[in-house]
């Protein structure tokens, strides 16, 4: 019986991955879309919510929650879904190409607007959903208006790495931007969402200490990325070319970037945090090409399956009833990530008009943060599962429209930077 279980979860991963692959060549061959907009489509198609409910089965395209005790400790697990470990790993594979395929110099270059844009793209959105949750639900009173505030407040690293690897825009100027952007958008959740979870948990604001685990988790993070820029030279002397004859090189940078995405953990960060960090300490070594040519594959392997997973959160029946209002937030979500993102990108990043939008577009996807977030809000019981549904609406809209704006915005871009040219 258990055998039976385990093959089932085989089964189960090469499904998705099968939708996923389908769905990926759709969306670019007669979409003319990234595949990630396909693979997020076909994982609603799947989902247990639509075709996979018809199989009726706790384990094939079903989440396969698992509840009980670990036999060695007795220790209690709930809700516990090994198909969500799946995707987590998928997402940093991801994320530590990302950081390979970086120039960490034009990274660093951009740091300060970046870090103005995340601001911006914080506060505004963060305004936006607190007052229309006010609104809309005025009985889940100011922990449920926070939440859904912090939703509207996050920026998917993973999507929008993803969607700018797909256009081949990862190092643009406009894409540098955002890459710092999100990645302090991340850290800055990080703090909005202690406070929300703390004052449902005890009804108090106490800001400080959510703070200074932000503060912890950025240092945190900006030192693994010294390490790579000054000290690239040991860890290609010492952790790289030890494995380069046998050929596992680029197998030993994986699991770096797997060791560093659990480190940050301990101190409150995201894994993909720390996997772009990864990436990019490999990215200042002379070995950045080999490892890229032997750990892309494993990504493009994985990363559909997460972007599958995520679109089969998806629920329509129970989405339906809040429609109206999920269409407003997402109205709110977009205009306040552009909005909140154009100013600072345009004065402080000297932007063009088209490359501000791209910056502010670049920010708008929530994807599974935005999940994590409504999923902290469910659990600690401070929002419904129909606020939760608004959410999922939010957090799978804003990924599906953005391919489709960022298109010819890019393209503005470079007719642009065409025309500001010296002609010959």
């Amino acid at each position: 019986m258990e055998t039976e279980i385990y093959f089932k979860f085989i089964l189960a991963f090469g499904l998705v991955l099968l939708a996923a692959a389908i769905g990926g060549r759709i969306a670019e061959r007669y979409l003319k879309q990234p595949a990630v907009v396909g693979e997020l489509l076909a994982g609603i198609i799947i989902s247990p919510f639509a075709l996979g409910g018809l199989l009726n089965d706790p384990i094939i395209l079903n989440f396969a929650t698992i509840n009980g005790q670990f036999a060695d400790t007795g220790e209690a697990i709930h809700n516990f879904a090994p198909m969500e470990i799946i995707s987590q790993i998928a997402v940093i594979a991801l994320l530590f190409i990302a950081g390979l395929e970086t120039d960490v110099r034009a990274f660093l270059s951009h740091a300060f607007t970046g870090a103005m844009v995340a601001i911006g793209g914080v506060v505004l959105p963060f305004a936006l959903g607190y007052f229309a949750a006010m609104l809309f639900f005025p009985d889940i009173g100011m922990v449920g208006w926070l939440f859904i505030g912090a939703v509207l407040t996050a920026t998917s690293i993973g999507i929008t790495v993803r969607i700018l690897m797909d256009m081949g825009r990862l190092n643009s100027k406009e894409g540098m931007i955002i890459l710092v952007a999100a990645v302090v958008d991340d850290i800055i959740g990080l703090v909005i969402l202690s406070i929300v979870v703390s004052v449902s948990e005890t009804g108090e604001l106490h800001p400080v200490n959510s703070i200074l685990t932000g503060a912890i988790g950025f240092a945190v993070w900006a030192a693994l990325l010294a390490v790579g820029v000054f000290g690239h030279r040991f860890i290609s002397r010492f952790v790289l070319n030890p494995f380069k004859r046998s050929g596992t090189m680029p197998i030993i940078a994986l699991i770096v970037g797997l060791l560093v995405s659990y480190l940050v953990t301990l101190v409150g960060l995201h894994p993909v945090v720390g996997a772009y960090a990864a990436g990019l300490m490999i990215a200042s070594t002379a070995e950045r090409e080999d490892i890229l040519r032997g750990t892309r594959p494993v990504m493009l392997f994985l990363a559909p399956f997460f972007f599958a997973y995520l679109g089969m959160q998806v629920d329509l029946v129970s989405i339906w009833p809040v429609i109206v209002p999920a269409l407003v937030l997402v109205v709110l979500a977009i205009i306040g990530k552009i909005g909140g993102c154009y100013v600072p990108a345009k004065l402080v990043g000297k932007v063009s008009n088209a490359g501000g939008l791209v910056v502010g577009v670049g920010m708008i996807p929530r994807g599974e943060v935005g999940l994590i977030i409504a999923g902290a809000g469910l659990i600690a019981g401070a929002i419904s599962r129909d606020i939760f549904g608004i959410a999922v609406v939010v957090s799978i809209l804003t990924v599906l429209v953005v391919p489709a704006m960022l298109k010819p915005l890019f393209r503005r871009c470079d007719a642009a930077s065409a025309k500001s040219k010296p002609k010959t």
